[in-house]
């Protein structure tokens, strides 16, 4: 019995060590979850004994599905505890910070504090790049070119892009100049894809560049002649940055001006010359019976007229002096038509240095203070061009054109205390101008001054009147500000002013989704009209107009300049009154010599010789007759042969000597309009980079116009003449 006993015992003994030798065995998870058995010692309550947590229960798996697949990559195990350590249970709450500070282990973040109104936007990003970063890219991406890297190239040519958009530079005429000879070279090469990647390059990089919008053109007819649509596309962009770039805009009116003012003066010089030699004979005829030359020799007399018509040009009166003194010996021998068109062309003579004046005021722009201005406005001018600038105006006055363009110059550098500093300086200046007050506005917004930003927006739209753009940018920067302090019904009244206001310019300059800091908020550039009155205060205008009114009016005394001039023009108008007293002579109509009553007793439409022959009968012999009807003939066919070669010369010059003096004006200056345009085809006032497009497309437009109006005289004089 006692043995029976003994051998239960042992087996239950053997029987525990086993258990226990399975517990240790457990891999480490199994211990994390369930701890070791253990005796209970004696003394011990059984029932203050930490009970084992319970197993997690396992989900039930639905009958026919297979078993769920593990995750690819479990989460690392926390920490796991010495063995025979109790483990708290997985679904515990998380550690105490008192509890972790006492244990040792690493304390979490703590939270961040609780955020205001305005932190519920998303933050500004300030500029996080530069001037010669932009300039690094653009040197990798052309070595990168050099060396064949093309992903190396298009990775620099993206940075760069972004570069440009971040520094907030519209145009880098450069830049984008060195692009178009890139796609001038592919072309020439025969690669027209390389030519279209090269052009839209210089597109991005200057949008405002009528060259790179042509070459885009030109590089897409090459690439797909059979496709018009994109490129008439391109030039149509290209009419359009033509109107947006004020150096290529003002270039071209620069050159249609100077050759008009050529025309003008060429064409009023030449008028005046043909009526004058078309009545010369009538005036020589009349001056020998002048009563101290009525006993010389008709060719003294008319050798000493000669002289005193050259007088002007042998005192050097100039232009003007000699045309008017031609036209007061013949102004008497002219019709009506004749004398408005004389008096026209010496009007435009007196009109012509006024008008060069004031047509360089309004065309002039290299060198001028508006375009450095312009330049930086268009955020292509360095930091180093920048500073010189500032610099040059350090201690003169500047304009507030210059303080405002460099203000905005050092805001998009993202330098907002010199900025605000060139702001208050242009304000100082020019304390009526609203569109200050928008960029101050910014400044203050970016530097976290939401009052002050405020402020000024406010001040700006009481400033502003009736400036669209000014009044549409300040309500637009308005409403990004009463989004950071939500107050969302203001900010959507006031975005709603400004899309009415000026809403093609805001989706032009701003942007909902870039929060970088040029890009967020949207400045007011130097309004246009400022920048052209500093062009007109240019001193080379007034230099001009001095320049033309002295090759014009020569010697003259400048107190007579121009009243003088207009008072002549009176004066001849006065002096035809007179002409019915002083009987002047008149062209017979059949042989062209002089009516005149002093010499033939009567004054009508035909001379005395041709009254005798043609009206009195048998006055005088056949053999006289015939000679005078050759005369005639001859006349005729002088007049009619002179009228056609001057009409294939000077274009309208037939019909001003045939007798249309006003058809054959407009005709002649037109021609000559067209033929000034082919002359100065590289361009009177031409830009530092005048454009190859622009120069081939003047010769274009003004050859077939100045032939189609030289064929029109040629057809008209040739008609006349039948």
């Amino acid at each position: 019995m006692l043995a029976s006993r003994s051998r239960v015992a042992t087996r239950g003994k053997i029987w525990f060590l086993a258990l226990a030798l399975a517990g240790a065995a457990l891999p480490a998870a199994g211990r994390a979850q369930v701890a070791a058995p253990r005796l209970v010692e004696e003394g011990e309550d059984a029932e203050t004994a930490t009970p084992p947590p319970p197993p997690p229960a396992r989900p039930a798996r639905a009958e026919g599905l297979p078993p769920a697949r593990p995750p690819a990559a479990p989460a690392p195990p926390a920490a796991v505890p010495a063995p025979g350590a109790t483990a708290p249970p997985a679904a515990a709450p998380a550690t105490r910070p008192a509890e972790a500070a006492a244990s040792g282990a690493a304390l979490p973040p703590p939270p961040p504090p609780p955020t205001t109104a305005a932190d519920l936007a998303r933050r500004i990003i300030p500029v996080q790049t530069s001037y010669p970063r932009l300039m690094e890219l653009w040197s990798e991406r052309r070595n990168a070119q050099r060396e064949a890297d093309p992903a190396r190239a298009d990775a620099a040519e993206t940075a760069l892009l972004a570069a440009k958009r971040e520094l907030a530079i519209e145009n880098l005429r450069w830049l984008s100049a060195a692009e178009i000879r890139e796609a001038r070279h592919a072309l020439a090469s025969n690669l027209p894809a390389e030519a279209v990647a090269h052009a839209r390059v210089a597109v991005e990089l200057a949008p405002d560049s009528p060259d790179a919008h042509l070459a885009l053109a030109r590089a897409r007819v090459a690439a797909e002649p059979g496709k018009p649509g994109a490129a008439l596309r391109a030039v149509g962009d290209a009419i359009a940055a033509a109107g947006r770039e004020p150096r290529t805009l003002r270039a071209f009116q620069g050159d249609l001006a100077g050759a008009a003012f050529g025309a003008l003066f060429t064409g009023a010089l030449a008028t005046v010359l043909l009526l004058v030699l078309r009545r010369a004979r009538l005036f020589f005829h009349d001056f020998h019976h002048l009563p101290l030359l009525r006993g010389t020799a008709f060719v003294q007399a008319s050798f000493l007229a000669a002289a005193l018509l050259g007088l002007p040009v042998a005192l050097g009166l100039g232009p003007f002096a000699t045309a008017a003194l031609a036209l007061l010996a013949v102004w008497l021998y002219l019709g009506l038509a004749e004398r408005i068109v004389a008096s026209a062309a010496l009007l435009v003579l007196v009109a012509l240095p006024w008008a060069a004046g004031a047509v360089a005021r309004a065309t002039v722009w290299t060198g001028t203070l508006a375009e450095v201005v312009h330049d930086i406005e268009q955020g292509a001018t360095s930091d180093q061009e920048a500073a010189e600038i500032a610099a040059r105006f350090a201690e003169g006055q500047a304009p507030a054109a210059i303080h405002a363009a460099l203000g905005r110059h050092h805001k998009r550098r993202g330098n907002l205390d010199e900025a605000l500093r060139l702001y208050r300086l242009a304000e100082a200046a020019d304390d009526r101008a609203p569109e200050l007050l928008v960029n101050v506005g910014n400044v203050l917004f970016l530097q976290g001054d939401l009052e002050g930003a405020k402020a000024a927006y406010l001040t700006a739209t009481d400033r502003a009147g009736s400036d669209l753009v000014v009044l549409g940018a300040a309500h637009y920067d308005l409403s990004k500000l009463y989004l950071r302090t939500s107050d969302m019904e203001k900010s959507a009244a006031a975005r709603e002013k400004a899309e009415r206001e000026a809403g093609e310019f805001l989706r032009r300059s701003g942007s909902d989704d870039d929060f970088s800091a040029n890009r967020y908020l949207v400045d007011v550039p130097v309004p246009e009209a400022k920048i052209a009155a500093l062009a007109g205060e240019d001193a080379s205008p007034d230099a001009l107009a001095a320049w033309v009114r002295s090759r014009i009016a020569g010697g003259l005394p400048r107190a007579l300049w121009p009243w003088g001039a207009v008072g002549w023009v009176a004066a001849l108008w006065a002096f035809a009154l007179g002409a019915g007293r002083a009987g002047p002579a008149t062209p017979c109509e059949k042989c062209g010599r002089p009516a005149c009553r002093r010499c033939d007793g009567a004054a009508g439409a035909l001379c005395g010789q041709c009254v005798n022959v043609f009206v009195k009968k048998g006055v005088v012999d056949a053999r006289d007759r015939l000679r005078k009807e050759a005369q005639v003939r001859r006349h005729q066919r002088l007049r009619h042969h002179l009228t056609r070669i001057l009409a294939v010369v000077g274009g309208g010059a037939g019909q001003v000597w045939h007798g249309a003096p006003v058809k054959g004006g407009l005709l002649l200056v037109g021609v000559l309009f067209a033929a000034f345009v082919v002359w100065f085809w590289r361009g009177v006032m031409p830009p530092p980079q005048p454009s190859p497009y622009v120069l081939a497309g003047k010769i274009a437009v003004a050859a077939p116009l100045g032939l189609a109006l030289w064929a029109i005289a040629i057809r008209d004089a040739f008609r006349r003449t039948e």
